[in-house]
């Protein structure tokens, strides 16, 4: 049952929202009120569509208010109560963005967010999608007679997607299909097996297996040949590479030879010129000894006229200090007058100068001792000077005597090697006899001649053999596909076979799924054509139509009206030829009930919009008296769009009655009132 509906900027409804309760509800008002807008927000919020979107009639943002102010979104809110729970669908449109947000609640639980997920659950929850719902439950402002006003030829194909039998029709459609290529194929490959079989396949398959044994045996032939070549070749190749190697190895002795014999000659060179010079030094020994001592006595003298300048330059140091202290002293004397100024006693003139002179006779002695010093420090210095030359090329002397020596070091050295390279020239030359003595019984062209002779028979083997084993690939190769299509033909045979065998089952089944498909609208027909009748008998206020019903003709759904019975005769009309309105719109709401009845009998709901259209007082009185009286013998709920005052009067208590108003002329929103 849907509970309640509330509308946020949804079309003319600014902030409206209705309560439902079962049996009938209606909502009665002018044209152009906002009726129809509540049984749209119904389909959107369940689907997220109804037919006038879904055709593009109109499109999203048009549903959003425009007067008198225009709004940037709008929302609709719709709960149901299905099986004891209770459901809470929400979407949200914005301008420009399309739905931008929707959810569905299970008794407050979050089931799903977003558009299309939530769409999914209510068609679970329902067991009904859009298409079902739009063809059974909802009839939108002057579509009752939507299933006259479709084409021919398309009524059966709509009730079957209602009927899910269309899911039959696709099932035979495509097994009809599958068998048609199953047959195809079992042509082709009878096609194929016959043109195989023409060519002889098995004669040309025993004449390449002999061929190719032929070249198998020659093949062997040559290989034994080509084998036994390589052989002598590799016999040959080994011969020639060892004299070859002793042929290098006279090459290389001669050039090792040469070297030596120059080496040796530079060596005696050397020792002749070393031995002249360790002639002229003589005895380097004895005189370095007596060097050595002459550099230390030297030295030792150095280290006393070191002394000497040290302790010399210390007194001329403490003269002149002594000196600086008799200067001082005599600066102070001249200051004085008649009285010392450390005792005070008095001082004469006479007394004065006597210390004067005194000073002075004590100075100038310091200074003539000083003067003596410094001679003998020069005469030292000059002395040092002289120690440190004599001691400097005497050590030169040493070092020439020291490298002296080491020449006659070098000297044992350069005669050893000489030593050695006349032994490595005498086993040189011994080693070059023997390799030349034997060289000079070998033809070395004439091996070399032979070798390429052998290549030669090698390459033309080799070139015989590949030449084979290309022909024999290629016969092979040939041979090879010879027998696959063999294997095709006996695998075509068996796949006909299997493809006859198929095309028969398949064609069983689509026997099978056509009697379904006619087994089902042959029931369906039944249980629509049962609930009409009831309908009818309540609904059409008039006795010259008996009955109505829905029938199978010209490979269509037609729908008929049973003229009141002549006789034993039974007379149908197609109700698409009938000229009053009136009964067009009886027979079309007889059979909205109808499909609502037998499409979901879990539900049995019913949304129509302006059903009275083309319905005269009678019938409208009649239909408001089903609506008090009989409405819940068919359906649990139903919603009325009208504007026929009298169809308030049939809600009575049975449900809820809203009057819809709006000033259109001042733009103003849609206003409600409960009733």
């Amino acid at each position: 049952m849907i509970t309640r509906l509330k509308l946020k900027n949804w079309k003319s409804h600014l902030d409206s929202e209705f309560n439902f309760t079962d049996g009938v509800n209606a909502l009665i008002g002018i044209m152009g009120s906002g009726k129809s807008s509540v049984t749209q927000a119904v389909c959107f919020a369940l689907f997220g569509t109804f037919p006038a979107l879904q055709s593009r009639r109109i499109g999203l943002d048009d549903l959003i208010m425009k007067k008198p102010s225009a709004k940037k979104h709008c929302e609709v809110e719709l709960d149901i109560r299905v099986d004891g729970k209770d459901y809470a669908i929400k979407r949200v449109i914005e301008a420009g963005k399309g739905t931008t947000s929707a959810e569905i609640l299970e008794d407050g639980k979050v089931l799903d967010e977003t558009s299309q997920a939530v769409t999914r659950a209510v068609e679970s929850i329902i067991q009904m999608d859009y298409e079902l719902f739009a063809r059974a439950v909802y009839s939108e402002q002057n579509g009752l007679d939507y299933f006259l006003r479709l084409p021919r030829g398309s009524r059966m194909q709509q009730i079957d997607k209602m009927l899910k039998v269309d899911r039959f029709e696709t099932a035979r459609l495509q097994t009809v299909a599958i068998s048609n290529d199953v047959k195809r194929g079992r042509e082709e490959k009878l096609r194929m097996v016959s043109d195989l079989e023409k060519e002889g396949l098995d004669e040309k398959a025993q004449i390449l297996e002999k061929e190719i044994s032929n070249i198998n045996k020659e093949r062997a032939t040559i290989k034994v040949d080509l084998e036994a070549i390589q052989k002598q070749k590799s016999v040959a190749e080994s011969g020639l590479s060892s004299i070859e190697a002793k042929e290098n190895e006279l090459n290389e002795n001669k050039q090792e030879l040469q070297g030596i014999r120059y080496a040796s000659e530079e060596v005696k060179q050397s020792i002749e010129a070393k031995k002249k010079k360790l002639e002229e030094f003589g005895d380097t020994a004895a005189k370095s000894k007596q060097l050595d001592t002459e550099i230390q006595n030297l030295k030792k003298d150095l280290e006393n006229v070191n002394s000497k300048v040290m302790t010399s330059r210390d007194q001329i140091a403490s003269i002149n200090t002594e000196i600086k202290l008799i200067g001082d002293s005599l600066k102070d004397l001249e200051a004085v007058k008649a009285k010392c100024p450390v005792c005070e006693s008095d001082v004469s003139e006479e007394k004065k100068a006597s210390l004067v002179s005194n000073r002075k006779t004590k100075e100038n002695k310091l200074r003539e001792k000083a003067n003596t010093i410094a001679t003998d420090v020069e005469k030292q210095s000059a002395r040092k000077s002289e120690l440190e030359s004599e001691i400097r090329s005497k050590e030169l002397e040493l070092e020439k005597l020291k490298s002296v020596s080491g020449e006659a070091e070098l000297l044992k050295e350069l005669e050893a090697r000489g030593q050695a390279y006349v032994k490595r020239e005498q086993a040189l030359s011994k080693k070059l006899e023997e390799l030349e003595t034997e060289l000079a019984k070998i033809d070395l062209k004439e091996l070399r001649e032979k070798l390429r002779e052998i290549a030669a028979k090698e390459s033309e083997a080799a070139t015989k053999l590949s030449g084979m084993n290309e022909r024999l690939s290629d016969k092979q190769a040939i041979l090879d596909d010879l027998k696959e299509r063999k294997g095709i033909i006996e695998r075509y045979k068996k796949e006909i076979e299997q493809d006859s065998d198929i095309y028969e089952k398949l064609g069983g089944f689509v026997k099978v799924l056509k009697m379904t498909q006619e087994q089902l609208r042959s029931e369906f027909l039944k249980t629509v054509n049962g609930f009409m009748e009831s309908v009818w008998k309540e609904l059409y206020p008039y006795g010259d139509f008996d009955s109505v019903r829905l029938t199978i003709s010209e490979g269509d759904y037609v729908l008929q009206l049973k003229e009141r019975s002549v006789g034993n005769e039974e007379s149908w009309i197609w109700v698409d030829g009938i000229a009053s309105g009136g009964e067009r719109s009886m027979a079309c709401l007889a059979l909205r009930i109808a499909f609502s009845i037998a499409f979901i009998p879990n539900l049995k709901w019913l949304i129509l919009d302006e059903p009275t259209h083309n319905l005269d007082a009678n019938a409208i009185e009649q239909f408001s008296t089903i609506l008090r009286e009989k409405i819940d013998q068919f359906v649990d709920q139903v919603f009325i769009i009208t504007h026929e005052e009298r169809i308030s009067e049939s809600v009575g208590g049975t449900g809820s009655l809203y009057r819809l108003e709006r000033d259109k002329e001042a733009n103003e929103p849609t206003r409600i009132k409960t009733i």
